[in-house]
């Protein structure tokens, strides 16, 4: 896979990008923190920018699906970039935390869709045939890896400069990685729609794809939620166990846990149908994010971010191959972007959770919450006998998922 230029190419790019995003949700936390002394402003900030960016998701991969995925990411490039600066002067200048808020809310909901659109591209560079897993495993691999990078870069730079430069680094990383996104034969932007009422026919196939992939998303809806909560409770953790500085490193061992999963399911050749296995991981996330209150008891119980996550990585690839397969041509970086919606939505949920509970409960009470999220959710998805129907690509039909009753 390597061996291809436009493979590395493309790795590249993304990988500036994930190392940004592994980056900017600690730096959030930190820089509004220091600038307000307020957790629960932070919580709200970090969660004001993963809430835009995962709502309007969509939005912005219909975009690239429309415009094609240099032209798309180079708008919302331009304007992360201005955001960013005004981001970055409100957290020099200002302590109102509401101005911080709203600016980060504004910095997410113009965040280029990078991910989403590196998936897309793997499938338009190998087809969808046996390879597109391998690549999507090497693809997430990578990103667990920055993931796991991201953090510690972030606590060097806030314990060695300050928090600023850590979210300026972070800004900065996420539009070269824009600048540097490969174009050419990638994607080509769709054809327009000229007939009329094309509007209400894009809503309508935005929810059908929506309701087609639903019951894969959200188990991440409420890995998102855990990785919210642990964004803001693992730094507190961190301030009464030994400095900012160590929040990175206690941060990067879940995607370290990601990355080794990773690796083990992209060297495997797998043969069982996508839904089945994918039960089988939710099920598995659940055991993993069970343990996790620990760890507010006894700091060295957090080898176990590490365990809880080992299937991270793995359930993300199979809900990613599970929505491609019920989605129609022409619309597969939008349905990619579901994705991150909803895993955003819940980081957002998660983010202002944290932050406020931070301040007036015990810190056991704020770390059993992703083992609560995670283990209701997806022991619904496992108890959810879920047949995804391959999409018309020819149509652009989407066959809507059936609740089967179990067998006895």
């Amino acid at each position: 896979m390597l061996s291809r230029h436009a493979a590395r190419h493309l790795l590249a790019a993304a990988g500036l990008a994930r190392l940004s995003m592994g980056m900017v949700g600690l730096a959030l936390v930190l820089s509004v923190r220091e600038a307000t002394g307020s957790f629960a402003a932070a919580g709200f900030a970090a969660g004001a920018f993963a809430l835009t960016a995962g709502v309007l998701a969509a939005v912005r991969g219909r975009l690239i699906d429309l415009k094609g995925h240099r032209r798309g990411l180079w708008v919302l490039g331009a304007g992360y970039a201005l955001v960013g600066c005004v981001l970055l002067v409100l957290v020099i200048t200002a302590q109102n935390p509401v101005a911080l808020i709203a600016a980060s809310g504004m910095l997410g909901a113009v965040a280029p869709p990078v991910s989403a659109a590196t998936r897309t591209a793997w499938a338009d560079m190998v087809g969808r045939g046996p390879l597109l897993s391998t690549a999507l495993s090497l693809d997430t691999v990578t990103e667990e890896l920055l993931s796991l990078v991201g953090p510690v870069i972030t606590g060097f730079l806030a314990a060695t400069g300050s928090p600023v430069i850590a979210l300026t680094v972070a800004i900065g990383l996420e539009v070269l990685a824009v600048g540097l996104f490969p174009g050419g034969s990638m994607r080509t932007a769709a054809a327009p729609t000229t007939t009329t009422g094309r509007e209400g026919r894009r809503l309508h196939s935005s929810l059908r794809v929506l309701i087609a992939a639903g019951p894969a998303l959200v188990p991440l809806l409420a890995v998102g939620i855990g990785f919210g909560i642990l964004d803001v409770a693992v730094p507190a953790l961190a301030l009464q166990h030994g400095g900012t500085a160590s929040a990175g490193w206690m941060l990067a061992l879940l995607p370290a846990g990601s990355t080794l999963g990773g690796l083990f399911y992209g060297h495997r050749t797998w043969s069982s149908p996508l839904a089945k296995r994918y039960r089988w991981l939710c099920l598995m996330l659940a055991v993993g994010f069970a343990p996790l209150p620990l760890m507010a008891w006894e700091p060295s119980a957090l080898p176990l971010l590490f365990v809880a996550g080992l299937v991270v990585a793995p359930t993300v690839v199979t809900c990613y191959l599970l929505v491609d397969e019920v989605t129609p041509d022409g619309r597969k970086t939008e349905a990619a972007t579901w994705v991150s919606t909803f895993n955003n939505t819940g980081t957002a949920a998660g983010s202002a959770l944290s932050g406020a509970l931070v301040a007036g409960f015990p810190l056991v009470v704020v770390f059993t919450l992703p083992a609560v999220a995670v283990t209701a959710t997806t022991l619904g998805m496992v108890l959810w006998q879920w047949h995804p129907a391959r999409s018309g690509a020819a149509s652009g039909s989407v066959v809507r998922p059936v609740r089967v009753p179990r067998r006895h």
